[in-house]
């Protein structure tokens, strides 16, 4: 064991970034380890700065959204009744990222739930549509997203640069203490995740000011609030290019829309300084959106906003969903090969 946690170790801290930036398929030494513990090893596909991956739900093929931020897995409806899923009204609230999406919202459970070779078991999921949430190019269909409560259930760990993703098996033993020695020593930072009532997050500083962010591999790009960002004296732009989106409120020059039916307008800001736990982030641009904040007059431990893929990759995140850690760690050849490529 102490010789496989050196030459994780060592490995981790050397990164083949001309062959992740080109696309070239890699196996990690994180994929050597985990694989040599029993954990099943699912490839994911990236499309858009989302991870997708293929599943079976009942014997049926579909592929799904890889989503950290979200709190259940959700299933098209029309997939769960050509599935023959038996479905019952559940109330509460529901929020897309951008606030409140519905009241209520049916259930229903998958008995065969196979994340590409792996077998979950059954595994009780929502009913969601998810028809206006677009389709990126190159993007394979979306039946649905893999939410926080699979992969905590099933201890997955994601390597957000490598796009690979592992689940732990019940009769095999968790890595977790593994994963953790082997990144630290490797150069990475540890990063405690609390999970609230918005999800899993992280605690984060901007200019001084305390808050936190939600980890979410759903969002394409980090997003911050425009409402906790006020006031910290950060330059705000229109993003580059062009783009009209009408929804809630009217025409908006560059916009978005989440599950639900929020739409948002979206700028960019320009970050100083940023710091995720003890990871300190370079100076850099990153999307601001109108997200929900608290009406609160506090002014520490607020709602930053969403740390997206984006940044995960690039700061070769890796997230145990099972010891709710997050790792992070800057590396100059990424880097500079990012900010060449805007």
């Amino acid at each position: 064991m102490r010789k496989n946690l050196l030459a994780f170790a060592i490995a981790v801290a050397i990164v083949c970034a001309p062959l992740y930036l080109s696309g070239a398929a890699q196996i990690s030494s994180l994929a050597g380890v985990l694989i040599e513990k029993g954990y099943t090893l699912v490839k994911l596909k990236r499309a858009s700065n989302h991870f997708y991956v293929s599943c079976k739900l009942n014997g049926r093929s579909a592929s799904l959204l890889v989503d950290t931020g979200a709190g259940a897995t959700l299933i098209e409806p029309a997939m769960l009744k050509s599935l023959g899923v038996p479905l019952t009204k559940v109330e509460g609230d529901w929020y897309g990222f951008l606030g409140p999406a519905a009241k209520s919202m049916n259930a229903g459970e998958i008995k065969d739930f196979q994340v590409g070779p792996y077998q979950a078991g059954a595994h009780r999921v929502g009913a969601w549509d998810f028809s206006s949430y677009g389709r990126a190019k190159g993007a394979p269909r979306m039946d649905g997203i893999l939410g926080i409560d699979f992969l905590h259930r099933n201890q997955a760990v994601i390597d957000c640069f490598q796009m690979d993703l592992f689940l732990k098996p019940p009769s095999v033993s968790s890595a977790s203490a593994t994963l953790s020695a082997g990144l630290r020593a490797g150069g990475c930072t540890e990063i405690p995740i609390q999970v609230t009532h918005r999800g899993s997050t992280v605690p984060a500083q901007i200019n001084g000011r305390s808050g936190y962010l939600m980890v979410d591999t759903g969002m394409r790009n980090t997003m911050l609030s425009e409402h906790a960002i006020a006031g910290l004296d950060l330059h705000v732009a229109a993003l580059a290019g062009s783009g009209k989106r009408t929804g809630i409120g009217g025409t908006i020059r560059y916009g978005v829309q989440d599950i639900g039916k929020n739409v948002s307008r979206i700028q960019s800001a320009y970050v100083d300084r940023m710091e995720i736990g003890n990871f300190g982030v370079p100076s850099q641009w990153v999307v601001v959106g109108e997200l929900p904040y608290s009406k609160s007059s506090g002014t520490d431990n607020i709602f930053f906003g969403y740390l997206g893929q984006d940044l995960l990759a690039y700061y070769v995140g890796i997230i145990d969903c099972a010891a709710m850690q997050l790792f992070l760690r800057f590396d100059p050849v990424i880097d500079a090969a990012r900010r060449r490529r805007g």
